[in-house]
């Protein structure tokens, strides 16, 4: 296959843009940094239904049935 002028200048040019992209984490690393305030991680809606104060789960159902397959397992009291 006789490759001409162009297309190697083609696959050079995609060379070095893929040494480019593969160097640039290294090169030119990105500044990151923890956010800067408190996030409100309180469920707000359930089916478009808004959730006042607290969801009704059944824990002694929870705790008695095995509910959740291949996950680790965890206590659950109730808070007194």
């Amino acid at each position: 296959m006789i490759m001409d002028t162009y297309t190697k200048i083609v696959f050079t040019a995609i060379a070095i843009a893929l040494w480019g992209l593969l160097l640039q984490p290294i090169l030119m690393p990105k500044v990151v940094g923890a956010s800067s305030g408190v996030m409100d991680v309180n469920i707000k809606q359930v089916n478009g239904r808004r959730v006042n104060n607290a969801l009704d789960i059944n824990l002694a159902q929870v705790n008695k049935n095995n509910l959740f397959y291949n996950y680790v397992p965890v206590a659950i009291t109730e808070k007194k």
